[in-house]
């Protein structure tokens, strides 16, 4: 059985889905704009219970289409910025072998001094340098305030650079190691 919540709602969505669809595709590549479309409908369905009068409905969908579409492009923003970050640090074909020991030994380094961090600084460590989100991005995934998100931001770099510090002395790569690596020996 069907209710009338529902049936209202479905025929919202038949009446407005071309002109969303419309004003997506105006804006994002055609691939994109579906699941766009979907994800806005999708808000409009939890955020039922506020829809305006009729005359209003299709500038509140616009609306959270325009959010929608703008989280969108701040994850194809983050996507792509990864992408590259890990193209680079994967391409080192041109370095040479002693140069790839010592970055391998300095990545474990840092790998392992995040790895010791506690889960909240380390989560604010990788949504800052690894998902690119701002201070403020940050406060709003912490619920806490900007100045906030700043402070705990700069406490976890401390840590991790004290950490750093220590993990780092355990790194041997003397030119004994890297000669043995660049002959393809162990070290």
């Amino acid at each position: 059985m069907v209710s009338d919540e529902h049936r209202s709602f479905r025929a919202l969505y038949t009446e407005h889905y071309s002109a969303v669809l419309g004003y997506c595709l105006r804006r994002v590549h055609r691939d994109d704009a579906p699941d766009l479309v979907s994800d806005t409908f999708a808000v409009a369905w939890r955020r039922r219970t506020t829809t305006p009068e009729a005359e209003f409905v299709l500038p509140w969908l616009y609306a959270i289409a325009a959010k929608t579409i703008a989280n969108h492009r701040r994850a194809v923003g983050r996507r792509s910025r990864l992408i590259e970050k890990a193209r680079r640090l994967t391409d080192r074909r041109d370095e040479s072998p002693d140069v790839q020991v010592i970055r391998h030994a300095e990545d474990a380094a840092v790998i392992d001094a995040v790895a010791r961090l506690r889960p909240n600084d380390r989560e604010v460590l990788l949504l800052s340098a690894w998902e690119g989100l701002t201070s403020r991005e940050i406060a709003s995934r912490f619920g806490i305030s900007n100045d906030a998100a700043e402070k705990r931001l700069t406490r976890a770099k401390q840590r991790l650079e004290a950490e750093l510090k220590r993990v780092s002395k355990k790194i041997d790569v003397t030119p004994r190691v890297a000669r043995r690596a660049r002959k393809g020996g162990t070290g």
